[in-house]
């Protein structure tokens, strides 16, 4: 039985919620009004900014960094696959894990992959230099909901503990970097939006170009 843990796992994600909207209601502001006649659709902008604009071709340090680009890409899926599973259990505690393997086996490449991506962090001079405590908390804090995850995945940890561990995520989540699972689509709808509305995006590709 999920007991006391499952009012705290509901707390979390509740905090969670409430600062992450205050966070991005205080942030968004509104910008300045773009008095200008359109020349685009922000609908097409938007779209454009999360598909194409998105690939590593568009994305300096994406193209200049492949490896890295697909070890956190992987990161991200399982973590979201990870986040998916925990609104399952949360909404019905009593649900049994769905494709234990298939679940457990991605979400264990994408412990794999932070893993990776702490170790680089730890030995690159460059990017330990630039680290700041919230960079190691926020990876520690996700891998080892990856792990409970896993576990909970094959049945090898109570629902009780499974519960805890999330809950330290979904508290830490709009203190430190993590709130960026937010800040990513806000920030590049409003971009989007308004590049579309000026016809800048979608980026029609140069003359003699093949792109």
């Amino acid at each position: 039985m999920a007991g006391i843990s499952w009012y705290v796992a509901l707390a979390s994600v509740i905090w969670a919620i409430v600062l992450l909207t205050i966070q991005l209601l205080m942030a968004w502001g509104g910008g300045r009004p773009d008095h200008s006649a359109p020349t685009g659709r922000r609908s097409r902008g938007i779209l454009y900014n999360f598909t194409a604009a998105m690939l590593p071709s568009h994305k300096e340090s994406a193209r200049h960094h492949p490896a890295e680009f697909l070890i956190g890409s992987v990161l991200h899926v399982g973590v979201l696959l990870g986040v998916l599973g925990f609104g399952i259990t949360l909404v019905s505690p009593q649900q049994a894990p769905i494709l234990p393997v298939v679940t457990g086996v991605i979400l264990g490449i994408s412990l794999l992959a932070g893993a990776v991506l702490l170790v680089r962090r730890l030995v690159s001079p460059n990017l330990k230099a630039m680290s700041s405590p919230d960079d190691f908390i926020a990876i520690v804090v996700t891998g080892g909901f990856l792990a409970l995850s896993i576990l909970f995945a094959f049945e090898r940890v109570a629902v009780a503990t499974y519960f805890a561990w999330s809950s330290v995520l979904f508290f830490y989540l709009p203190l430190g970097k993590l709130r960026h699972c937010i800040f990513f689509f806000a920030a590049r709808s409003d971009l989007g939006g308004r590049l579309g509305y000026r016809g800048t995006f979608p980026a029609q590709p140069k003359q003699g170009s093949t792109r």
